[in-house]
Parts: structure tokens; sequence; C-alpha cells
């Protein structure tokens, strides 16, 4: 009696077997992804890009070297450019929703949130966006809430990896060319949300909106160093000091 193929499906939480092959399902697969970025991310932020091994990434993640490579063939230049796109992008993508968006920017809120979002760990940085663009509670209970992030953030996650993402713009034309693109993202961004300030009235027209988003991404890198040396940035105080600078005249201060 010829044999008949039975084919036979079995989900468990890791793998689903499927005609007896094994499939690694996506949870599975994004959680593992997010084990090995993290390790390696610990790796740079301790060590510098140039500095970490392969080796060393593989051992903090606990995993074997089969593994991390099967998700991170590249290997060490793929997780570079992962670790910063991660920590980036939701800053970016956080940017042009604002800039997009017809409701005025409060810009101290704006300035604590996205050093939140750069800041965060990588569990809490979706939640956080979907708070931090909810418009269905009050402003003031934002506002306090952006306050609370103020006293969290000391940009300890993000300060080192800048820093060494710094040293090696001179040396990886691939790394420069993203730094680049990040940073003209942001930048177009913030003149976008400045000259919308502008218009409607909530922005100071004192300076361009091109000056403007300047000297904010000027005081952001300034909380970088300034994280770097004393081991705490005042996100806060900066954003009231933005908030101030930014705001508009009031109607006959000019000239008194």
């Amino acid at each position: 009696m010829p044999s008949q193929q039975r084919s036979f499906r079995f989900v468990v939480s890791r793998v689903t077997y499927a005609g007896g092959m094994p499939r690694v399902s996506a949870a599975y697969r994004e959680r593992q992804t997010d084990r090995i970025l993290q390790a390696a991310e610990e790796c740079f932020a301790r060590n510098g890009f140039q500095a970490t091994s392969m080796d060393e990434v593989i051992a903090t993640a606990g995993m074997s070297s089969s593994t991390v490579y099967r998700y991170f063939p590249e290997g060490k230049r793929s997780l570079v450019r992962e670790v910063l796109t991660r920590r980036m992008g939701p800053l970016v993508e956080r940017i042009k929703q604002l800039a997009e968006s017809e409701e005025p920017p409060d810009f101290g809120r704006v300035f604590i949130e996205a050093l939140v979002l750069l800041n965060y760990e990588r569990g809490d940085i979706e939640q956080h966006a979907v708070e931090a663009a909810s418009t269905s509670r009050p402003a003031s209970v934002r506002r306090d809430e952006v306050r609370q992030d103020a006293d969290d953030v000391g940009l300890s996650a993000w300060a080192p990896l800048a820093y060494h993402a710094w040293g090696e713009l001179t040396r990886d034309p691939e790394m420069r060319v993203m730094v680049q693109e990040n940073y003209q993202d942001i930048r177009s961004g913030l003149i976008r949300l400045c000259r919308n300030g502008q218009r409607a009235g909530t922005i100071s027209c004192r300076l361009s909106p091109e000056q403007l988003a300047s000297l904010i991404q000027s005081v952001s890198f300034g909380l970088i160093v300034e994280q770097l040396i004393t081991g705490r940035a005042d996100v806060e105080s900066a954003a009231a000091t933005l908030g101030h600078l930014l705001a508009p005249d009031e109607p006959g201060s000019e000239g008194s």
C-alpha cells in the first residue's frame, strides 16, 4: 500500500511547523532582532563602533554566531546602520508628522518630546509616540506628562551613541551619508514647523525659519555634549529657554 504523505500544522509560540518543516514566526523573528540590536547598541555605546567586535555582540546577545549572522548577514556594518536607524527613525518621523499638522506646535513640549524619543528604551518608543500624537487629552495634561518625561531624560542612552557616531563620520562614508540624510530630514521638518508657527502667530518672526531650525539643532547638540561632560543634560531648562526665545512678540514690544 503506497504511503500517503500527510501534511500537518502545529503552532507554538516560537515556530510553526507546516508539512514537517520548521518555520519561525514573525513575532519570534522580531524579538530575536530586537535582542541582537539591543546587545549591539550596548556594545557600541560602551566601546565605540570601531572597537566593538562581532564576537562581543554575539556574547552580549547570548546567541550563537550562526543565529546572529542569519539575522544580520553583513555583520557589524548592518548592525551599526540598524542601531542608528532605530534610534533616530522615530524622531525623524515625529518631526515630519508635526510639520504636516495644522495644529500650532508648543515648542517647549515638542523639544522635550523629541529628546525623549531619542533616549527612550526601544520597548517604550512606539507607545510614547502614540501618546505624544494623541490630541484627545487636554493640553495641560500633555504638558504635565512631558514635564515628567523631562525629569527622566538625561540623554544617557543617546549621547554615547551620538559621540561615537560623530567620530565615525570622517572614516565611514556610508555612515556619513546616513547621518546627513537624517540631519537634513530633521532640519527640513523644523523649518516647516517654524514657518507654520510664524504664519499662525505662535512663533517669533525676529528670525527666519532657517535660523530658528539651526538654533534648535545647535541647542540639541549642546545638550549631548553636556550629557557627556557632566552626566546630566538639563533638558527642561533648555526647552524653557527655547520656548522663551521662540515666543511671539507682544504687541507694542518693539522699540519700547
